[in-house]
């Protein structure tokens, strides 16, 4: 264990630089998502009993809920190459402070580290609404406070302060810091050099070092004053916005909205100050704190940059009352997903045309034809493929499928109508090439659709695995590859659960794509 001397610096050079190495190993950014699913259950060190899967695969880990004598915990599996320094390991297992989680236990569990936490049941400030002032004052703004000082005088600067890492304690009278993964330790020139870490909603300026950026405790203070503000709010400033947008709003002046006024209004302006050697840190929060006048920054936290032609808005529609306008892409992406049928209407308007020139000429002709479409829905979805910042999503007729694994597994279910038009309309086919998927699979798929229409799912599923170059598939809550794996799955379902397993095309799908048609075949006939 590393004690305070060893890692603490001066406290003259707090503000200190990390390197990457310190927390992701190389090569870690391509093993993330080599991870292990743990079943409700099953045991981690021995005597923490699994309950169930907190969130969604992370990139860097998955959290579990867990029990050990009736007490609740949370369990961090990092993906395969993720783990904390030795260092940090030291510090998160041995800091007791009110104000960060730390690390109860620690340790390998089939080849993965893991890190267990006191469970937090009254959730985040992510969770919470618009927050009172005197709440915001008298606990959120002490509580992150302290928390923030005692990383910061260890060295360490957390590079990801966000509503979602801020936990509820102590009947919500205590706020607790958690989630270090990405954290890092300051050298003796008190800036953090490294590509830029965090989350963009909650993210200050930083300045660039070519391909890196620096970081100080001065970047989690900057993250501090954008929490601040949806504590106020009850929403992110940036709620909503690209990264191109958040980035153009910065550059642009940043103004609080009216309802951050007052002291906390100050506050706030001095957190988010642009000059990182002028924003507020630890001992100017403090005397705020405390209740001493402190004088308020400009009203425009960054200098205005010269106002450049604005782009005319597009109207997109009336809804509840108000009138929806968009201004960028990005905008009009989002409108189309929450406003579906009136996409379809704005998709066969010239003022549609008009407003994508702004953006970008190039798509000008691909925009008009797409007035002459007879079916809407497809107009509407190639519209969204042209402008989305993201086209290996699915949004169709409202409803969203995040991957083409995801879609492919809708479909084959034979019930979701919506996966089956986009399919039979050759949207589907439109989605691979356009995200360049092999092109010999890619015909053969369409020649077998425009042959049999979505009669034949399993030959459909089994061409979509190959066109993921995918080797693994979820069965029962678990990742798997190899039939070996699948065995022990097996050996704990009832005849009911295989045989339904057997009648699915996409585990069907998933056996051809391996190369096992006569085991496939075996199985049918012992189950079926």
């Amino acid at each position: 264990m590393i004690n305070a001397s060893e890692t603490q610096p001066p406290v003259s050079n707090i503000g200190q630089i990390i390197n990457a190495g310190e927390t992701i190993p190389p090569g870690s950014a391509n093993l993330s998502g080599q991870s292990i699913a743990l079943l409700a259950g099953e045991s981690v060190a021995d005597s923490y009993v699994i309950n169930s899967l907190m969130n969604k695969q992370g990139k860097q880990s998955n959290v579990y809920l867990a029990k050990k004598w009736g007490k609740s915990y949370v369990i961090k599996i990092y993906h395969n190459g993720w783990h904390p320094s030795n260092q940090m390991q030291s510090f998160l297992t041995s800091v007791r402070h009110p104000n960060i989680a730390h690390v109860i236990e620690c340790g390998q569990h089939e080849g993965y580290y893991y890190e267990i936490y006191e469970y937090y049941s009254e959730g985040t400030l992510e969770d919470a609404e618009a927050l009172s002032i005197t709440h915001i004052q008298n606990v959120i703004v002490p509580s992150i406070n302290e928390g923030l000082h005692e990383l910061h005088r260890n060295g360490i600067v957390h590079c990801d302060i966000k509503p979602s890492n801020l936990f509820y304690s102590d009947n919500n009278n205590k706020v607790v810091i958690g989630d270090c993964g990405i954290s890092g330790y300051a050298n003796s020139n008190g800036k953090l050099v490294d590509a830029v870490r965090g989350t963009p909603e909650y993210a200050p300026r930083v300045k660039a070092l070519l391909w890196s950026t620096a970081m100080s405790p001065a970047y989690d203070y900057g993250s501090f004053g954008l929490v601040l503000c949806k504590a106020v709010l009850g929403h992110s400033i940036f709620e909503g916005m690209s990264v191109e947008e958040i980035s153009k709003a910065w550059e642009g002046g940043l103004i609080l909205p009216s309802q951050i006024s007052g002291r906390l209004g100050v506050l706030i302006r001095g957190l988010l100050n642009e000059d990182e050697n002028q924003r507020w840190g630890y001992l100017q929060v403090k005397r705020w704190c405390e209740g001493e006048y402190m004088r308020p920054v400009n009203r425009s936290i960054y200098s205005h940059a010269k106002k450049e032609s604005q782009n005319k808005p597009l109207i997109f529609g009336r809804f509840e009352g108000q009138t929806l306008s968009v201004n960028t892409l990005h905008q009009l992406s989002q409108a189309i997903k929450k406003h579906w049928n009136q996409a379809s209407r704005i998709v066969k308007r010239r003022e549609l045309i008009d407003f994508v020139r702004q953006f970008d000429k190039n798509l000008v002709d691909k925009i008009r034809e797409l007035a002459l479409y007879q079916d809407a829905d497809v107009a509407v979805y190639k519209l969204l493929m042209y402008i989305e910042d993201d086209p290996q999503q699915i949004y169709f007729c409202g409803k969203e499928y995040n991957f083409l694994s995801e879609y492919v597994e809708q479909l084959a279910t034979g019930k979701d109508e919506i996966a089956k038009k986009f399919l039979t309309t050759g949207l589907l086919v439109f989605y691979l090439r356009y995200n360049d998927y092999d092109q010999v699979q890619v015909d053969r798929l369409e020649q077998l659709i425009h042959r049999n229409g979505d009669d034949d799912m399993t030959s459909i599923s089994t061409i979509c695995f190959a066109l993921q170059g995918k080797k693994a598939i979820d069965i029962f809550g678990v990742n798997i590859e190899t039939l070996d794996a699948l065995i022990p799955i097996l050996s704990k379902c009832s005849i009911k659960e295989i045989d339904e397993l057997l009648q699915s095309d996409h585990f069907v799908a998933w056996l051809n794509r391996l190369g096992y048609e006569n085991e496939m075949r075996k199985m049918k006939e012992v189950f079926i």
